[in-house]
């Protein structure tokens, strides 16, 4: 191994076991019902309806910066197109047989863009991290409708789409951040205001961590899928989807003209499977343990799945 890339992954690795320590203390205060899983959902709600979105306003309102990121728009656009490719290769990967590996299929495409990307940006780039976080805050546009649409057709075998259960506040956060910010208003809103929602957005971070570790500290493994069903789905979301994605901003001399956002696409193009799928499945009937088994493994190559595929794009 170069001592570059070496130096490099292990940079990362570190940064990425602070956070899976707390998310560890997390996950044993669950087994230990020291928290309940009604404290889990009492968490998320406050996170998902108060903290997350001021922290996207805060960093929209501040950072997103159209003349310096001119192409800005492609982060959403880029968003879709990995998890729609992701679900695609899941798909051919399992045999065309959606509906009897729908959950994993799910789980190829549909990844924790937020609550895991966020803790790694902050420990990672803290001298940058807002304008990280107004990154992959627009990366999210992108994910957000197609998390609430195919994903629930997905892993909780829902037939009907409901437009309410796809506008959410953090999506609405991100809409109005960038629309005021494309009109020039951004400027008017008084420093009081701005001040506030980044007091409150700063406990997002380590909140979401805890909440991360906590939904996984639920799960048990005696449901675990067919290794070789495991090894199919690691094979999408950890090779598949992150070498393409290399090959993309190779291409496009991303890590040099933009180091930034090249780190946030490959972070997000590694990232464990989205947590919420989880609570999708156990709100529509869905297989919560097939999906809680799975989720831990890909945590586990995770670990080692982003640092050696961010090294490899950035530093390698």
């Amino acid at each position: 191994m170069p001592p570059l890339f070496a130096a490099g992954f292990q940079t990362v690795l570190l940064s990425m076991l602070r956070i899976i320590l707390v998310a560890l203390l997390a996950g044993i205060l669950v087994r230990r019902r020291v928290i309940k899983p009604q404290d889990i959902d009492t968490l998320s709600r406050v996170t998902i309806h108060v903290l997350l979105p001021c922290l996207i306003l805060t960093s929209l309102l501040t950072q997103f910066n159209p003349s310096s990121s001119p192409h800005w728009w492609t982060l959403p656009l880029a968003s879709m197109v990995m998890n729609l490719a992701g679900i695609f290769l899941g798909w051919v990967l399992f045999g065309l047989r959606i509906h009897e590996n729908r959950e994993l299929i799910a789980m190829c495409g549909i990844q924790n863009s937020a609550y895991l990307v966020l803790p790694v940006g902050q420990a990672l780039f803290p001298g940058s991290f807002d304008t990280f976080a107004a990154y992959c805050f627009l990366f999210v546009i992108g994910t957000t409708p197609i998390h609430w649409s195919i994903g629930v057709l997905l892993v909780g075998g829902k037939r009907e789409i409901r437009l309410k259960e796809m506008i959410n506040p953090p999506l609405i956060a991100s809409l109005v951040g960038v629309t005021l910010v494309l009109m020039g208003l951004n400027q008017y809103v008084p420093p009081l205001v701005v001040d506030s929602t980044r007091f409150l957005g700063n406990a997002t971070i380590p909140l979401a961590t805890f909440i991360l570790g906590a939904t996984l500290g639920e799960v048990r493994l005696e449901n675990l899928p067919p290794w070789h069903k495991l090894l199919r789905l690691s094979t999408v979301k950890f090779m598949l989807i992150p070498l393409a994605t290399w090959g993309c901003i190779s291409a496009l001399h991303l890590p040099e003209r933009a180091p930034l956002m090249a780190s946030l696409f490959m972070i997000q193009a590694a990232a464990a499977p989205a947590t919420n799928l989880i609570l999708q499945a156990r709100a529509y009937g869905g297989k919560t343990d097939l999906l809680g088994g799975a989720m831990l493994i890909s945590y586990a190559v995770c670990l080692l799945a982003i640092p050696f595929w961010l090294t490899l794009a950035t530093k390698g």
